[in-house]
């Protein structure tokens, strides 16, 4: 029996010393311990190590049991949590994208506009396909009526446009959507011509109020770079502007016509500008055009002033000049 590998002994042990080995097992593993000292020393060992490690109560096994229960109850309570919690930001996402929506007057327009007296009759059509219109909101003041829309998500809920109607307790004089006019005296307001009137102002002086105009404008991506010099020392006070790229003279009758176009609509947007310089180079050559508040007037067919008064008479301007938003 001694022929028994010392490993295989030695593997033994500890069920041996934890009583778990049989009568036959034991039997060998005592008549192999008679005759090997060495496995007598790992023997003496692993027991020592044994004792000193305190045995656990009954009681404490029990408490051992109830704590892995616990946490492993508590683990699925907190994973329950987690998904539940989880599924609440989804619904509530999910009512405020495709139920609830943002109030706002700038994704939408409204189309088919009709105004009778103080009756006003529209459809609300979101911009982007995958919007819808969900409600409708109406605010007057002196004869101006204010639009406001709830946009959504499409849904079979809401699937896109809306149609609206609304009696003001005054005649309609102007419609508004947010800061645009979209309908003044008896007719619809371009985009553009919205945009420009709300940069009108009284005076050339101020470039930070003059850049808000030819920024509405597009000046600096149409023209290219170019440099401003105000003439305000004394009447009449001018606007020169200064480009800096070289104009093809393949294009040159056509910048030079878009120029008097701007030169038009700056001069009537700013009430006591008197004309308007553009300085350019085209092949190697300086040229300058200047626009005159006088030609201004001659091309609109009356005081080129009135722009600023009435935005109807400015889209007409911007009508016989040709401007629009698709050539910005």
């Amino acid at each position: 029996m001694n022929s028994i590998d010392c490993e295989v002994i030695q593997d033994l042990f500890p069920s041996y010393i934890d009583g778990l080995t049989r009568e036959k097992t034991n039997a060998v593993i005592e008549e192999h311990l008679a005759g090997c000292e060495k496995c007598k020393k790992v023997l003496s060992s692993m027991k020592g190590a044994s004792e000193t490690m305190p045995e656990t109560t009954s009681e404490e096994k029990k408490a051992i049991d109830f704590l892995k229960k616990n946490k492993k109850r508590n683990h699925r309570i907190l994973i329950g949590s987690i998904i539940g919690a989880l599924l609440l930001v989804a619904v509530v996402l999910a009512v405020r994208v495709f139920a609830v929506g943002t109030k706002s007057a700038h994704d939408w327009m409204a189309m088919n506009l009709n105004v009778a007296d103080n009756e006003l009759d529209f459809t609300a059509v979101p911009e982007g396909s995958g919007n819808a219109v969900a409600a409708l909101y109406y605010t007057e003041e002196d004869g101006v009526v204010w639009l406001d829309a709830r946009t959504v998500l499409v849904s079979p809920f809401h699937t896109g446009a809306l149609n609206g109607q609304f009696t003001a307790s005054e005649p309609i004089k102007e419609i508004r959507i947010g800061g645009r006019i979209i309908w003044s005296d008896g007719a619809t307001v371009s985009a553009l011509a919205s945009d420009l009137y709300s940069t009108r102002h009284s005076y050339i002086g101020d470039m930070s109020v003059n850049n808000r105009t030819a920024n509405a404008l597009n000046l600096r991506s149409y023209l290219g770079a170019y440099e401003n010099e105000l003439e305000t020392s004394s009447e009449p006070y001018g606007w020169k502007i200064i480009m800096s790229e070289d104009v093809p003279s393949e294009e040159l009758v056509q910048k030079e016509q878009d120029m008097e176009a701007f030169g038009y609509v700056i001069i009537g947007l700013i009430e006591n500008l008197d004309h308007v310089t553009f300085v350019y180079q085209s092949g190697g050559e300086e040229r300058t055009l200047t626009i005159t508040a006088a030609k201004a007037s001659e091309f609109l067919g009356e005081d080129i002033k009135n722009c600023s008064l009435n935005i109807r008479t400015l889209d007409e301007l911007i009508q016989k000049t040709g401007l629009s938003l698709d050539a910005f």
